[in-house]
């Protein structure tokens, strides 16, 4: 009998002892801390949601070791719906800055460094040495500040989902992404995302892969791109480019891998309670669409 009562009472205990551990951040270079979303009317709801709640619990989960900060971007600030139609079913997302705010931000924080005043009448000899080192250091100080709220400073990281609004006009989304790439430190896209990327000249010469329904739409807009037919999510170099939809939420914890470290996406998959698929080669839609070339 106290053996019977003893079980029971260990069956009550919290079990604690095998739970894990969050584990640090693995990486040692610079971490990326602004992240840009760019929205359009009738985007795909998971394309941004899925990568972008990964991050937002990273944010939460790693505040002590990182700060990060998100803009998300449209052409206006007017609310952007995933509905295909203006007033049907979808949900709206509120842009925090527009394409143009964005980039007269930046250009009005370079000006404002680039025009500080200085007194370069030093003089001579060791005083004059330490005269001009101790600008040189403002100056580097003024340049590599920390971010904060109010000025998060240049965008790292640009998240393009895809959705029906990409066969729409994209004009001023297309501007946007080829005036921003060559300053990012990485661009994601998710899903016929990656057409606004091919349109942008983004990956020109590169490999990537979308949405494979819309495969042939999608590499007809980038002719110059190495399609990948069977790929749940492709990098080349600092390009992530992911399959259709949820694809982009496995291609995001490999990004995260890459970034933070496979420790991290780990204990990020489990407490997110994902079963993450780590083999980007292991994409059945090719051939289920019929996209010449999968297997």
């Amino acid at each position: 009998m106290r053996i019977s009562i003893l079980a029971l009472l260990a069956a009550d205990l919290p079990t604690t002892f095998g739970i894990p551990s969050q584990p640090p951040i693995s990486n040692t270079t610079k971490l990326p801390t602004h992240f840009g979303v760019l929205l359009f009317p009738h985007f795909q709801a998971v394309d941004m949601y899925g990568p972008m709640d990964l991050i937002n619990s990273i944010s939460m989960l790693y505040a002590n070791q990182t700060s990060m900060h998100v803009t998300v971007l449209a052409k206006t600030l007017d609310p952007v719906s995933t509905a295909m139609m203006p007033g049907g079913f979808g949900q709206s997302t509120v842009p925090t800055m527009t394409f143009d705010d964005y980039f007269s931000s930046r250009k009005a924080e370079d000006n404002q460094t680039s025009t500080e005043s200085e007194d370069c009448g030093d003089g001579d000899g060791s005083h004059a040495v330490a005269k001009r080192a101790m600008r040189f250091g403002a100056r580097q100080m003024s340049h590599d500040k920390m971010p904060s709220k109010s000025d998060p400073g240049d965008i790292d990281v640009l998240i393009v989902p895809g959705g029906g609004g990409t066969r729409k006009d994209m004009t001023a989304e297309i501007a946007f992404v080829k005036k921003l790439y060559p300053n990012l430190q990485y661009i994601f896209s998710v899903c016929t995302g990656a057409s606004i990327l091919a349109r942008a000249g983004v990956l020109d010469g590169k490999s990537a892969t979308t949405n494979k329904r819309s495969f042939s739409w999608v590499a007809s807009t980038g002719p110059n791109v190495k399609w990948v037919p069977t790929a749940r999510w492709v990098q080349d170099g600092n390009v992530w480019t992911t399959s259709g939809i949820n694809a982009g939420i496995d291609g995001a914890f490999a990004w995260v891998s890459h970034v933070y470290g496979d420790d991290v996406s780990d204990y990020m998959a489990k407490s997110l309670e994902h079963n993450r698929q780590t083999d980007a080669h292991n994409d059945p839609f090719g051939k289920i669409w019929d996209v010449k070339g999968a297997t």
